[in-house]
């Protein structure tokens, strides 16, 4: 999970340098892969990603639970639509950031949202990307304990024969009949997102493949030829992961493949 962290850090830190929006997740595509692949096209998709999340967002709601709000992008994002906004997130580290960016005052609970306890109650709870996570039954669980009205929820799903044992990335099936069988929720609407999020891989791999890759290749090169003790100790340390950097994947075909990514909201009964 701490590696993971330092992934999703390293993203939103990207985002934020690049773009000055800071998000960490993956980008929406309604029109498909892009004719240039590049980061400035990965930033439009992420901002285009929100405006997505915040378009479902029933009207009159007013207060946000932001569970695995990550570094606070959307948060801030979402404080500067109108919105009352709270987080949290198991990460101190992406929740010091989050703190940095955010209007003084507001709640960021470091906390699984499994353990979160508060006397507070919102509207609605926010997951975008963060559902998969947490244990289903776990975190419907908290949702009919915070949520007032209802929750949204931007995220992946297993396909069946790729689901994980443990609760977490569960078959959308299975997320469907949790919340037939608790009964507290209908579900208002839920749209499949998958095509017009792969495109995030197609971009990912190709500036990997296409820009990291070779420079990091001439850099070997180059070290071993001016540095040769440093350049064995470096392939001594690093060799393997620089070699899987420059190996060529099927990330996208194999997302599309093994998920499905789903835009859900659901209302009270």
């Amino acid at each position: 999970m701490k590696l993971k962290n330092l992934e999703l850090e390293a993203t939103a830190l990207m985002s934020e340098v690049i773009f000055g929006h800071g998000f960490a997740h993956y980008g929406y595509f309604p029109d498909g892969v892009p004719e240039v692949l590049s980061a400035e096209a990965m930033g439009r998709a992420q901002q285009a990603y929100f405006e997505k999340l915040v378009q479902v967002i029933p009207d009159g709601v007013t207060s946000i639970l932001d569970v695995g709000s990550g570094t606070g992008a959307n948060a801030r994002a979402l404080i500067a639509r109108g919105f009352d906004v709270t987080c949290v997130s198991p990460s101190v580290q992406m929740n010091e950031m989050a703190r940095a960016k955010l209007p003084t005052g507001t709640g960021v609970h470091d906390a699984l949202f499994e353990a979160f306890e508060s006397d507070a109650r919102f509207d609605i709870c926010l997951f975008a990307e963060s559902f998969h996570y947490i244990d289903l039954e776990a975190a419907l669980a908290q949702v009919n304990r915070y949520a007032t009205r209802g929750m949204v929820m931007f995220d992946y799903f297993r396909r069946p024969g790729f689901a994980h044992g443990d609760g977490t990335r569960g078959t959308h099936q299975a997320f469907l009949e949790a919340v037939a069988a608790q009964g507290a929720f209908r579900i208002v609407s839920d749209e499949d997102m998958t095509d017009a999020i792969t495109p995030t891989f197609v971009i990912h791999e190709s500036i990997k493949n296409d820009k990291v890759a070779p420079f990091i290749t001439r850099f070997r090169a180059e070290i071993g030829r001016e540095y040769p003790w440093r350049a064995w100790l470096m392939e001594k340390m690093l060799g393997r992961a620089l070699d899987k950097l420059n190996r060529r994947t099927d990330r996208a075909e194999k997302f599309a493949r093994e998920h499905e990514y789903r835009l859900v909201v659901l209302e009270r009964v």
